[in-house]
């Protein structure tokens, strides 16, 4: 079989920022934890702009492609020479519409993009390309934290989830991504305990609980078994101070799953996601709605 119908790819979007490094370094620790080809990505927009409310004279065409070659260029002498990667320049209308068409036209994995960091969004900025692509990816999209994607080899991955429909899909594409990848899995359901009696806090964590591990014995009980997987909860005055609680250790990869908007196995974040955003420290892999993560696939042949 060739090259071509047998490597996996993951889509990284780049720009000549932080949060393209970023990316970039998070993409790095996924490919030396998975056999994956990077597919290292600058959108280059239709009209002649470099950057929004930069107009490029219409003779200086050749310039802005020199300069977005040159980007490109910076972004693969990033890659070390164990990490399989190639560029690519792709023009779209935006760059959320624009990684998404490469994505398909790769049968990639996913897309790695940076998040924007500020004093008070903490770690996880959704900035209006993520914003796109959080409410239109069919493939997952993984969020790499400012400053924090040099995560190493992946060593565990925690699904947070809710008992809704929808979460044993994403509790299944975080069995199947462990699982791919010889780590442990842990699922962590988080519970706002504002206004609640205790009762009625451990009546809801018992729920979550079971529901967690009915889910996890249906479909990987030989990892719960062999104790390479957990089912917790953790609980707190809103869904922040809960998530602030939790324990992290190097390597860690979030999964979060998408809102029930999230039609046609698209992801399509919810609120309650976005607050997570805010707080959570590690990469956070955000799973289409009704569709398994394929990052499982690259860790096996």
């Amino acid at each position: 079989m060739s090259e071509t119908a047998t490597t996996r790819r993951l889509v990284v979007g780049y720009i000549a920022t932080d949060r393209g490094r970023d990316a970039i370094s998070l993409a790095i620790s996924i490919a030396r934890s998975i056999d994956v080809e990077l597919v290292v990505t600058i959108v280059r927009p239709e009209s002649s702009t470099i950057l929004a409310g930069s107009a490029v004279p219409k003779d200086g065409a050749g310039i802005v492609a020199q300069q977005i070659d040159d980007w490109l260029d910076e972004a693969l002498a990033l890659i070390p020479d164990d990490v399989r990667a190639r560029g690519t320049i792709h023009i779209a209308s935006n760059e959320s519409r624009g990684l998404m068409e490469v994505a398909e036209r790769e049968g990639a994995l996913g897309i790695v993009i940076g998040a924007r960091a500020t004093t008070l969004m903490r770690q996880l900025r959704i900035g209006t390309v993520a914003s796109s692509l959080l409410h239109s990816s069919t493939v997952p999209v993984v969020l790499a934290p400012s400053g924090r994607s040099d995560i190493g080899p992946i060593s565990r991955v925690t699904a947070l989830y809710g008992a809704r429909p929808g979460a044993s899909s994403l509790i299944g594409a975080a069995i199947e991504t462990a699982f791919g990848l010889g780590v442990d899995l842990r699922l962590l359901s988080l519970i706002e305990n504002d206004g609640l009696f205790d009762d009625e806090v451990a009546e809801i964590t018992e729920f979550a609980e079971q529901y967690g591990g009915a889910v996890l014995a249906d479909q990987a009980s030989e990892m719960l078994a062999s104790g390479r997987a957990t089912v917790k909860t953790k609980a707190g005055a809103d869904i922040e101070e809960a998530a602030e609680t939790i324990d992290w250790q190097p390597g860690d990869l979030a999964f979060i799953g998408s809102s029930r908007l999230g039609r046609g196995g698209k992801v399509a974040i919810g609120a309650r996601a976005r607050r997570l955003l805010r707080i959570l420290p590690v990469p956070v892999v955000v799973v289409p709605r009704r569709a398994a993560s394929r990052l499982h696939d690259a860790g096996t042949d």
